[in-house]
């Protein structure tokens, strides 16, 4: 995995539309109106605010070189079933699906606006087998898991607090394999992620854990004694 995986990264020409579509929402002034649900801890309407399609593009998507290692994570795994918590502007999905056009991929969003020029992404880069679910991620994920069953990939990057974090794994694992990975992003990105991280990678369950860094990755393999690596160099 971490040959094949993670040292070998490369520009492919099928990675050139969805890029395309990046650097058009990095240069973009549009203005949307974003919905913040905060912790997720209240059931109250989100909070909404203006934002340019350039600040989001900038502060939200995954760098070019984390979704192509998404992407060889899984093509490398050979994923039927993938989850990602966080959509935003689609295009790490986008990414996931391009590795495997015959997965079904669900993805949560709560933001609508967000969706909606997800799904428009979608469509524009003729992708079929992504479904968005849009509203809270408590109230989608457990319907996100019981329609995919056991996940093959799940890759975390929405709501970046603590508690939040920790809710995610437990209701993941119930959906997990032997030879699923759960990706977590951002893990260092505050004091509560990496408690969070530090909770999640002593698990008995997690029998290996490789922190790169900028993400987080956890496997089950009852076959595997208990490791955990810091791959510095990434």
């Amino acid at each position: 995995m971490i040959d094949e995986v993670i040292r070998r990264d490369k520009t492919e020409e099928k990675f050139a539309r969805i890029e395309q579509i990046r650097r058009e929402c990095l240069k973009s002034d549009d203005i949307i109106q974003k919905t913040d649900y905060g912790d997720g801890g209240e059931k109250k309407p989100g909070k909404v605010y203006p934002i340019t399609l350039r600040k989001i593009a900038r502060t939200s998507l995954s760098p070019p070189r984390i979704a192509r290692r998404l992407f060889r994570l899984a093509r490398f795994m050979k994923a039927t079933k993938i989850l990602e918590i966080g959509t935003s502007l689609g295009i790490t999905t986008a990414h996931l699906a391009l590795a495997r056009p015959d997965a079904r991929i669900i993805t949560l969003e709560g933001c609508p606006e967000l969706s909606r020029i997800a799904r428009e992404h979608f469509n524009r880069l003729g992708i079929m087998n992504i479904e968005l679910m849009e509203g809270r991620f408590e109230e989608n994920l457990s319907k996100a898991l019981n329609q995919l069953g056991t996940v093959d990939l799940i890759y975390i990057d929405g709501n970046h607090q603590k508690e939040a974090l920790l809710g995610y794994y437990i209701q993941c694992y119930q959906h997990s394999g032997n030879d699923t990975v759960i990706v977590f992003d951002d893990i260092h990105s505050s004091p509560g992620m990496e408690e969070a991280w530090e909770k999640i990678r002593q698990k008995e369950e997690a029998t290996v854990s490789l922190d790169l860094f900028t993400s987080g990755w956890v496997l089950f393999r009852k076959e595997s004694s208990k490791q955990h690596f810091r791959l510095r160099y990434i």
